[in-house]
């Protein structure tokens, strides 16, 4: 579900339209001046507090609370208000429309490492919300943004690294506590000109497991 929390998988497979079943579900904002539009954590940043599941082909909504709603409930709309805060409905898409500006976001973990000492308080990789997170004794610190117009490999799948990742105000918010620290992203637009981690196509589609062996990009 797109803005929920994320899951760690141990497995995901890759198609041409980046990772299957990623972001197939999102909220849509009925509410008067936002009617149609994606409903984001950025418009309400407790989402990224609920969790999505299927359920014998429904889908479950578990708020932070525990409280759970299914999508076949003839009140799941109301319920989803009481528990969003604004009026939502349900939208599915295969192919991949529910996504913003790529199928898939990789980020690396030297990186992440390094910002967070940069910054000066820990600050978990998940608040970047990636697909891929590599890691390993030979990961340098932003090597990745040297990646662009590159291929690479993880596991089955064969990636090219297309475009830097401008973050939006979405790791402002702690995926644990859902505290919202602006100056994390201040910091990111001063120090790193707003960018950190990569966008990505698939050039070949296949499974990737974590603890996968990755190899560094390598010229088209």
């Amino acid at each position: 579900m797109k803005s929920f929390r994320g899951e760690r998988v141990s497995s995901l497979r890759f198609g041409e339209g980046g990772p299957q079943d990623d972001r197939r579900f999102m909220l849509v904002d009925e509410s008067e001046l936002r009617r149609g539009k994606r409903l984001t954590a950025r418009e309400v940043p407790t989402l990224l507090g609920f969790a999505a599941s299927m359920d014998d082909g429904a889908v479950a909504v578990v708020a932070p609370d525990g409280t759970r709603v299914r999508s076949d409930a003839a009140d799941f709309e109301t319920r989803v208000r009481e528990l969003v805060g604004r009026p939502a409905s349900l939208h599915e898409d295969t192919r991949g429309a529910n996504h913003d500006d790529s199928d898939v976001l990789v980020i690396n973990m030297a990186s992440a490492r390094a910002l967070a000492a940069e910054y000066g308080e820990p600050r978990t990789f998940r608040r970047f919300r990636p697909n891929i997170a590599l890691d390993g004794p030979d990961a340098a610190p932003y090597e990745e943004l040297q990646w662009i117009g590159k291929r690479f490999r993880v596991g089955e799948v064969e990636l090219e690294a297309a475009a830097p990742n401008l973050r939006c105000s979405i790791p402002t918010i702690d995926p644990d506590t859902l505290d919202v620290d602006p100056k994390f992203l201040r910091f990111i637009v001063e120090e790193h000109e707003g960018i950190f981690g990569v966008y990505c196509r698939v050039i070949k589609g296949g499974l990737v497991r974590e603890g996968d062996a990755w190899r560094a990009a390598t010229a088209t």
